[in-house]
């Protein structure tokens, strides 16, 4: 019989104080646990997949320490918040069936968390998912050993698990609309309105140079600290920025902002648009409407299309609820300067200035964006002949990498292959170990400085590679 998950993980890496017998069998237990599932106490190789194969990785930290956490946390929230939930969702006759389903729910979690803390292999979609096909194809093609939790690359891991967990309320007859993550990206929302009023008040008058596009693209970077699921600091960090944006220049390792003010000030035209690729809800979103509202005032495109995630991803990206409950919010927000830049972006939704795209399960699928011509076709020619694809966050800059461990000096375009055929940027701050285009000797550097540097969300990059022109772009 398997041990109990718990059993397995032996909180890894917990200081408790404990005496000298205790700690030296957890040393015991733990390098059992590596030898069972075949870990290997190295670092990730370069031009290897990210994976919690290799002990040394922040994949494998990830494994024993985060996603866990997750699970548990959604288990602890449902189990709590449970006569709030049927009653939101059930008509009164079916409380009582609904009540049935979550208990059904709490017990399909609590068997996944398992599955991830024993490194089982991953399992089939057996419901009515959408995706279900696709999801089923891609783990079917995959080698055997490269199909469980530990041994898989880890954007495979994680993608697995929370479509996984999604699917728990997606198959169920009245909590289909139940969001795990909603509680977690209101109250994001509601903690950084004082940021969000202030952000709105600075960028009310912007002219149209590149200094202040710089600006807004650094701005824009450093809200993507905002990811609660990683780090909690980020909040307190964005005032810092627009007190002195300059003041951070040091820590972005690459910044290509003015090749992307060259792509946008080409060949201006009414009928041309740019996609953008959210990530987190929240401040950023918030910096991400704002960054639109320029494109679109300065004359750069015509739209700005947004594109959201197909459902509860990652703990606080944006879906298609998150976006218009945000500007909801914004538009009957207290504050009148808040409130009048609210209804300015629904006079934009109004207008096709901004136009939320159709939801595509490309975007919380387990491919790499090299894929999208053949995997989503219709998204594909979706974007082909979109101005400009911005890609925000980290988890859309290791699907452009296919998050492979490359050698940091090398160019973007070559690591992220053919995605589309016109050009794009990514906008990012570090969360885990994998980056390309730095210039030589600056890896070594940060590495002698601090060695979590690559997944503290402390550094940043701002790059962009030019399309083929193709499609005139």
């Amino acid at each position: 019989m398997e041990p109990a998950g718990e059993e397995c993980i032996l909180k890894d890496r917990a200081v408790d104080q404990k005496t000298d017998g205790q700690q030296n069998i957890t040393k015991v237990l733990k390098s059992d646990f590596d030898a069972k599932y075949n870990i290997l106490d190295i670092s990730t190789p370069l031009n290897n997949f990210l994976s919690a194969h290799y002990k040394r990785s922040y994949a494998y930290y990830s494994l024993l320490n985060i996603l866990p956490v997750v699970l548990t946390k959604v288990i602890d929230s449902i189990t709590k918040d449970k006569n709030e939930i049927v009653t939101q969702f059930a008509p009164t006759t079916f409380v009582q069936n609904a009540r049935e389903e979550l208990k059904i729910i709490i017990g399909l979690i609590s068997r996944l968390k398992y599955e991830l803390q024993t490194d089982k292999p991953f399992q089939n979609f057996t419901g009515d998912e959408p995706d279900r096909e696709s999801w089923n194809t891609f783990m079917a093609d995959l080698p055997a050993k490269a199909n469980s939790f530990y041994q898989a690359c880890m954007m495979h891991t994680e993608c697995y698990m929370y479509r996984k967990l999604y699917s728990f309320v997606e198959n169920s007859i009245f909590l289909k609309q139940f969001d795990y993550f909603a509680k977690i990206k209101q109250d994001t929302l509601n903690s950084c309105q004082a940021d969000i009023v202030t952000l709105a008040k600075y960028t009310r008058r912007t002219e149209n140079t590149f200094d202040v596009f710089n600006e807004l693209l650094k701005i824009n970077l450093w809200s993507t600290r905002n990811d609660l699921s990683k780090n909690e600091n980020g909040l307190s960090f964005n005032m810092n920025v627009l007190e002195d944006v300059t003041a951070t220049d040091s820590h972005i390792l690459i910044n290509e902002a003015f090749e992307i003010w060259q792509c946008l000030n080409i060949r201006r035209s009414k009928k041309q648009c740019v996609d953008f690729v959210l990530a987190d809800v929240g401040y950023e979103l918030f910096a991400d409407f704002i960054l639109a509202e320029y494109i679109i005032e300065k004359g750069f495109a015509a739209k700005v299309r947004f594109h959201a995630k197909a459902c509860p991803w990652f703990v606080t990206n944006t879906t298609r609820r998150d976006f218009e409950m945000t500007l909801q919010y914004l538009s009957k927000h207290s504050d009148y300067n808040l409130s009048l830049v609210g209804n300015k972006f629904l006079q934009f939704m109004d207008e096709g200035k901004f136009e939320l795209a159709p939801v595509s399960t490309f975007w919380t699928g387990p491919h790499p964006f090299h894929c999208m011509k053949t995997v989503d076709p219709k998204l594909y020619k979706l974007v082909q002949h979109s101005k400009l694809i911005i890609f925000k966050g980290d988890v859309n800059y290791r699907k452009l990498l296919s998050d492979v461990s490359w050698q940091s000096t090398q160019d973007m375009k070559t690591c992220s292959g053919a995605v589309v055929p016109n050009s794009f940027c990514t906008i990012r701050t570090a969360k885990s170990e994998i980056i390309c285009g730095l210039p030589e000797g600056t890896y070594e550097r940060l590495q002698s400085i601090d060695s979590d540097w690559m997944v503290s969300g402390s550094y940043g990059t701002i790059q962009f590679v030019l399309g083929t022109g193709e499609y005139g772009y």
